[in-house]
């Protein structure tokens, strides 16, 4: 690889790591005691992806939001809309609705075949 491609490949992978540095992942499943924290990765066109994990760590949940359905107020990410999916390691598998709170935020909820409700968020550290 020649020198020039060589530090715009590292360029683009430092200020694509910077994209997800900062986003903390937080929500509640209502058979799991406490609440489940974890990293948050807005997607550059909406939704995004999140983990969750319980405070003993024995229950980890990887969420899937996907792009936008709904996109009410041109030129502003406010408001949009759509489904996702989380997986978590006990095997259950949960389909989500999500909905922007700012370009870089979404919160959402659903529920598993058993009834029991996620609630999260995904934002910037504070």
């Amino acid at each position: 690889m020649n020198k020039p491609a060589l530090i715009v490949a590292v360029i683009a992978s430092a200020v694509v790591a910077a994209c997800a540095f900062g986003y903390q992942a937080r929500g509640s499943l209502s058979d799991v005691p406490g609440e489940l924290s974890g990293k948050g990765y807005p997607g550059n066109r909406g939704g995004g992806r999140f983990v969750l994990v319980d405070r003993e760590g024995r229950l980890s949940c990887d969420g899937l939001a996907l792009p936008p359905r709904v996109s009410p107020t041109p030129d502003s990410c406010a408001g949009e809309a759509g489904d996702g999916v989380v997986h978590c390691s006990d095997g259950r598998e949960i389909p989500v609705r999500w909905e922007a709170i700012t370009c870089r935020s979404f919160h959402g909820s659903g529920e598993d075949q058993r009834g029991n409700r996620l609630i999260f968020r995904v934002d910037r550290n504070r």
